[in-house]
């Protein structure tokens, strides 16, 4: 029995010893009936239970580790001497730098934004959330909105947690839809007031000075006519952004498709004197909807009779890109667009002249819906242009 106990006590030590390394797996697995015997059985009991915590808490851990990896928005965890704790690979990303070189340093040593850090230290001195909007000055300059909340521990601040959210995307379509709606107040009230105030002199009695009222009303048509071309090109550029628009494609012959818009401008054309080369091919066929690369033809060519020189040219050509797609392009001998301008070409409402473009009856969403069009098609737009001299429109299309 004596030698039994002592075997017994020298497992029990041993097994303690390897538990003491880390070793939970080992057990002692006596199952004696004596003190020895239930002590055994309840440290073994203990160590299952262990186990089955430290399993859960693992399995917690991977599980957390896999939603801070996969989240869009940049986490940091920073301890109460504001040293950084952690951070999540969008973190990386956003200050370009790497979770080995960040962790342990201090916040404002790793990340040079006194903002930043004065939020820090307000969270770790308060206890109390904070939120703040902030302008970064990276690669890029981009907005992002800080969230930061204090981690607590036996009711003291032991540190805070960064969340920091990109929201340059948002910020800029919320400026593109407030543009976009003083545009479109602008462009309603013009017309609108010219009309208020033509009916107005008419019913004070201009109705019967035979001389001008029918210039009124010649003038009230024709504002009548721009809203209702700006009204339908908005309801054309609503349709086009809308997601999942279904294309009535079909094999288009290109040049008889052209013929047709060109055929719609002769009038303007002579009036001009511009020489029209249609350089398309008679047997280029595409498959596309025909309606709207019609609206593409039309825009274009309208364009290039708009801004060009009395007695200018248009000239239009198909050629094939290195990445066996096509490419169609209206050249014009026109005033040209600047430089500065260019990038901004195919924005709704953009004009390079506003004065000239609205005396020539143009409403500035034609080029923002040729792109919705060409996109819709899988392709794209581009313009080149030298001021003086003219531009060159194009689309590319898949063959």
């Amino acid at each position: 029995m004596f030698f039994l106990s002592r075997r017994h006590i020298k497992k029990i030590t041993a097994v303690l010893e390897e538990i003491a390394k880390g070793n939970l797996q080992q057990r002692i697995h006596v199952y004696s009936k004596g003190t020895l015997g239930r002590l055994a059985q309840a440290i073994d009991g203990v160590l299952s239970g262990l186990t089955s915590q430290i399993n859960v808490l693992n399995k917690e851990a991977i599980k957390g580790k896999a939603i801070l990896t996969s989240m869009v928005e940049g986490v940091i965890a920073i301890d109460k001497d504001a040293r950084i704790l952690s951070l999540n690979p969008t973190a990386e990303k956003i200050f370009t730098i790497r979770k080995q070189d960040a962790e342990g340093r201090l916040f404002l040593e790793v990340i040079r934004n006194n903002d930043i850090s004065e939020i820090i230290s307000r969270v770790l001195k308060s206890g109390e959330p904070l939120s703040s909007e902030l302008n970064l000055i990276l690669p890029v300059q981009k907005v992002f909105r800080i969230n930061a909340s204090a981690i607590f521990e036996d009711s003291a601040v032991a540190g805070c947690v960064l969340v920091i959210h990109d929201i340059t995307q948002m910020r800029r379509l919320e400026r593109v839809r407030s543009d976009f709606v003083a545009n479109v107040s602008h462009e309603l009230k013009t017309p609108l007031t010219s009309i208020k105030g033509f009916v107005e002199t008419l019913l004070e009695g201009a109705i019967d000075d035979k001389k001008n009222n029918r210039e009124f009303l010649r003038v009230i048509q024709e504002h009548t006519n721009r809203l209702e071309n700006l009204i339908n090109d908005l309801l054309d550029l609503a349709s086009l952004e809308e997601r999942g628009i279904a294309l009535n494609t079909q094999e288009v012959n290109v040049r008889e498709l052209a013929d047709k818009v060109l055929a719609g401008f002769e009038g303007q054309l002579k009036k001009k004197e511009i020489e029209v080369g249609n350089e398309l091919s008679g047997n280029l066929i595409i498959k596309a909807d025909k309606d709207k690369i019609e609206q593409v033809w039309i825009n274009f060519i309208d364009n290039a009779v708009k801004f060009n020189r009395p007695k200018g040219g248009i000239k239009i050509y198909a050629e094939e890109t290195a990445d066996n797609k096509i490419k169609f392009t209206v050249k014009d001998t026109g005033f040209g667009i600047p430089v500065k301008d260019i990038p901004r070409i195919f924005e709704r409402f953009y004009r390079v002249d506003k004065a000239r473009s609205r005396s020539l009856g143009g409403t500035g969403l034609g080029l923002s819906i040729v792109k919705h069009i060409i996109e819709l098609h899988k392709g794209s737009v581009g313009v080149e242009s030298v001021e003086g001299l003219g531009s060159e429109f194009s689309f590319i299309l898949p063959k």
